[in-house]
């Protein structure tokens, strides 16, 4: 079964980034605004390729004006199949909405850089793809290519067979029906039946061209214009096509300025009015710091004084410290005339010298004692 996946919204339609699955059974509800005709819009132009009917009322932003912005907008359909899945990118190049197919599941890493913003062409983006070995298509830059491709009318182009979702020549009711079921037209299940064997057929179709008159009117001067992008001048340039490719680049150069501006101008009004909010609450905190350092510079002035006053203490005893080491050096200089160190030596001995005289004292009274005792007999 061959059926849309997913589809990813990238800086397309206001919406900065998105993934919505659609497999399966996928239901729709929201108030008004939240972007259901933006999503069902999206799907349908993937089905018919075609931005004049999407049910975009007069007015209103056109389809290429919405949904692709600058030139990082994208819009990034994931088909899957029997065979594997593989993946539709739609993105604007020289003011027409072009197509490229590639062989893989939708990844992230391949359209958001690391720095979460978007590639901003086609180049980063095929970059990424090499890297990781997966096939891209040419660019696909007509509406009606792209149909042949997804309905599978590739003569001659083998090898986009692969991305059809059917194959038939004659399929050109089938976009056409889902567009009316998209869009809420009146149908019939007969009119629906009649429609997909139509498309199945190989039979020629016949082309009403009443119906188209209204298409054909102003012919010559679209005809006119057209030719403008195949005259050549002497030197056998485009002037024109060259005219149109600068002022498309500058187109897109200025949209993507006026975006940034506008981002720009949202983060400057936010930080403008976070500034008010908290300058009452800063004003608040600059008065307690100014208590504080007003408290601060008070006790810093005491501790000052108290420090002045021990300075000048300490300097008094250090001068009378000074004083008393003078007159101790004069004492020593008048000692070392004195020869200190051999009264200090003699002072030494006299402990010696009391003890011997004591005992000479002593043997002088037993002496005495016996003389007497002699002298009596």
């Amino acid at each position: 079964m061959r059926y849309l996946n997913k589809i990813i919204f990238i800086n397309s339609a206001t919406i900065k980034y998105a993934e919505i699955m659609l497999g399966g059974n996928v239901h729709f509800t929201g108030t008004q605004g939240v972007g259901k005709s933006t999503l069902l819009r999206a799907i349908l132009f993937f089905y018919n390729a075609d931005t004049q009917k999407l049910g975009i009322k007069t007015g209103q932003k056109s389809f290429y004006e919405y949904y692709f912005q600058t030139t990082d907008s994208y819009i990034i359909y994931e088909i899957a199949k029997e065979t594997g899945t593989y993946s539709v990118l739609c993105y604007k190049h020289l003011g027409k909405i072009c197509f490229r197919f590639f062989d893989s599941e939708y990844k992230k890493s391949f359209f958001i850089n690391e720095n979460n913003k978007a590639n901003e062409n086609w180049e980063q983006i095929k970059e990424q793809l090499n890297k990781n070995q997966i096939a891209s298509s040419n660019k696909v830059d007509r509406y009606e290519d792209y149909r042949d491709i997804l309905y599978g009318n590739n003569d001659g182009k083998k090898e986009y067979r692969k991305y059809a979702l059917l194959e038939s020549k004659q399929y050109q009711n089938i976009p056409r029906t889902i567009q009316n079921v998209l869009l809420n037209a009146e149908l019939k299940a007969e009119f629906i039946k009649q429609t997909i064997i139509k498309s199945l057929s190989d039979d020629d179709i016949e082309i009403d061209l009443k119906t188209y008159i209204h298409e054909l009117k102003n012919f010559d001067s679209q005809l006119a214009d057209i030719k403008k992008w195949i005259e050549k001048n002497k030197n056998g340039e485009i002037i024109v096509k060259s005219q149109a490719e600068q002022i498309a680049k500058l187109h897109n150069a200025l949209k993507h300025l006026e975006r940034e501006k506008y981002q720009f101008a949202k983060q400057l009004a936010w930080a403008i009015n976070n500034i008010e909010i908290q300058k009452p609450k800063q004003a608040e905190k600059l008065e307690t710091q100014e208590a504080k350092k007003t408290i601060l510079l008070k006790k810093i002035a005491e501790i000052n004084d108290i420090f002045q006053k021990k300075r000048d203490k300490s300097l008094g005893d250090i001068k009378v410290i000074k004083n008393t080491i003078d007159k101790a050096k004069e004492k020593d200089d008048d000692y070392k005339k004195q020869n200190i160190s051999e009264i200090i030596q003699r002072a030494s001995k006299k402990s010696i010298l009391l003890s011997n005289q004591e005992n000479l004292s002593n043997e002088k009274q037993i002496l005495s004692a016996q003389f007497t005792e002699l002298t009596l007999r």
